[in-house]
């Protein structure tokens, strides 16, 4: 019986945290379009390509390793924009990561959900 006990308790417990997960949010504020967003973090890369001012994308991230994120920024007049932000440790989930592109800097907000 206590098998079993123990059994549900973490069924439920994996069940629950599938949920689990990291969201990176890249939102254009610069009212400039960006022919491409490059994030990178943890040995993974997401390029979001024409990014029009005012949209938005998400998606999900894991971390496999210790890392920061790294940003890179292609406005459509030619200009760039780059940096380092944050921190991530490998095996956290829960965390909403916001990187705001403006027209001069990249804004970066790390929360826990």
């Amino acid at each position: 019986m206590v098998k079993i006990v123990v059994f549900v308790a973490l069924l439920m417990a994996v069940a629950g945290c599938g949920g689990c997960q990291n969201l990176l949010l890249v939102e254009n504020n610069s009212g400039t379009a960006c022919t491409s967003v490059t994030v990178a973090v943890c040995d993974s890369s997401w390029t979001f390509n024409n990014l029009y001012p005012g949209e938005e994308q998400e998606v999900s991230v894991v971390y496999t390793k210790d890392d920061s994120f790294h940003v890179t920024v292609q406005f459509a007049g030619g200009g760039t924009l780059s940096g380092s932000f944050g921190y991530v440790t490998h095996g956290i989930t829960g965390e909403r990561i916001r990187i705001t592109i403006q027209e001069d800097s990249i804004a970066f907000l790390q929360s826990r959900n």
